[in-house]
């Protein structure tokens, strides 16, 4: 095999062993939140603004990444993205109290920002061809280490005599590895020679705050920011959910919630590429969209059942990201890499502020409510998704 074909090969095995990583790190909350909240004893709204900074880190983060990225090329940014994701989770076991640990977390998930954007960058890159279908299947291993997470975190908790703040620290090990990863990977970069096999085609015309002055780009942001809320609102909100409404402890029912939740996220991206690139790329989200607040209605409405039928949630969400993401590239083109970096930043602030408004509505209307607001916005995603289906149409664009 030559280099070239050796350095793709370790490209791919980068790009799916970071995802892995990713899921794995990012929902460990879905099991720490409620135990952060009952170890410190804090009201809900402390609690949703403690979610709400931790996603504005990673929505920050993402808009520094992008100019970063623009600027320096994409390993640097995925190595900053490691180092502030190392330097989290090394201070989350030890700091005291609510606001350092909200703090170490918002480095973390700083990381994550950075991280996000190079990866996504990268796999524009190496996934020129059938988009949605790879970008689907490299989804799914963040689906997979989501899975994991809440499971292993469960058991520390509850089966050992660790407590929550162990379940971070054991979790460097895994990110060190992908870390070494890419610093041995070689990344693409500048342009390439002709007919050199390069992994890079040609360079972005466009920069980051060109991307900002697309309107198209704010569209994209929006229905990815709708996207991401409704994604994350489950594992941020949906353990909280059934031990506030109806009592079930967030280390077992909460923790075996939000593997199933991630078992069937996993699953859907795994066999779901083939259907959405024969289907089409938006017409795929509209169907599932439909679905999504059929599941909800239906979840909310059975009370203490749901907790066995809200977590099919996970099939539907898990096609968003990736899929928006292959229709940034085929609407985009050379351009995609920076335009994708924007439309991440912007969902990130979207996706904070929803973040916080759950958990508002919980303290203003009552803790059923903040999760079961999800209906709405899924109403308004519905819409946007008819608008840019129309309006890429107009354009021409592929795949729709």
């Amino acid at each position: 095999m030559s280099k070239i074909k050796i350095q793709r090969v370790l490209l791919f095995i980068l790009l799916f062993a970071t995802m892995l990583m990713f899921g794995l790190v990012e929902n460990i909350r879905g099991v720490s939140y409620p135990l952060i909240r009952d170890e410190f004893d804090v009201p809900f709204e402390r609690q949703g603004l403690m979610v709400a900074m931790i996603a504005l880190a990673y929505a920050l983060s993402s808009i520094v990444a992008g100019i970063f990225l623009g600027r320096f090329g994409i390993k640097p940014a995925t190595f900053a993205g490691y180092l502030a994701i190392c330097l989290g989770l090394v201070f989350v076991p030890i700091v005291p109290g609510f606001f350092p640990i909200t703090v170490a977390l918002f480095v973390v998930s700083g990381g994550g920002g950075f991280l996000e954007i190079g990866m996504n960058a990268l796999a524009s890159k190496v996934f020129v061809a059938k988009a949605a279908m790879l970008m689907n299947l490299l989804h799914s291993f963040y689906g997979l280490g989501s899975v994991i997470g809440p499971r292993v975190a469960g058991f520390i908790v509850s089966g050992t005599d660790f407590g929550w703040r162990s379940v971070y620290l054991f979790s460097l090990p895994l990110v060190l590895l992908t870390f070494v990863l890419a610093i041995v990977a070689r990344f693409p970069r500048g342009k390439p020679q002709a007919d050199s096999g390069d992994v890079d085609t040609v360079e972005p015309r466009k920069g980051f705050l060109d991307a900002l002055r697309t309107p198209l780009v704010w569209l994209f942001a929006v229905i990815l920011g709708l996207a991401v809320a409704l994604e994350v609102i489950t594992p941020n909100w949906g353990a909280l959910y059934f031990l506030d409404v109806h009592g079930l402890d967030p280390a077992t029912y909460g923790a075996a919630f939000l593997s199933t939740f991630f078992l069937l996220f996993t699953v859907s991206r795994l066999v779901c590429g083939p259907f959405v690139e024969r289907l089409g790329y938006v017409r795929s989200l509209l169907y599932v969209s439909v679905l999504m607040l059929a599941v909800f209605a239906v979840g909310f409405s059975l009370g203490e059942r749901g907790i066995s039928v809200l977590p099919a949630l996970g099939f539907l969400v898990a096609l968003f990201w990736p899929t928006l993401m292959a229709v940034a590239i085929v609407t985009f083109g050379r351009d995609a890499a920076i335009y994708s970096g924007a439309m991440i930043a912007i969902a990130g602030l979207i996706n904070t502020a929803l973040q916080f408004t759950v958990g508002l509505t919980n303290r203003v209307i009552g803790p059923a409510w903040g999760y079961r607001s999800s209906m709405l916005y899924a109403v308004v995603l519905i819409s946007l998704l008819l608008l840019l289906y129309k309006k890429l149409k107009r354009r021409g664009v592929k795949k729709i």
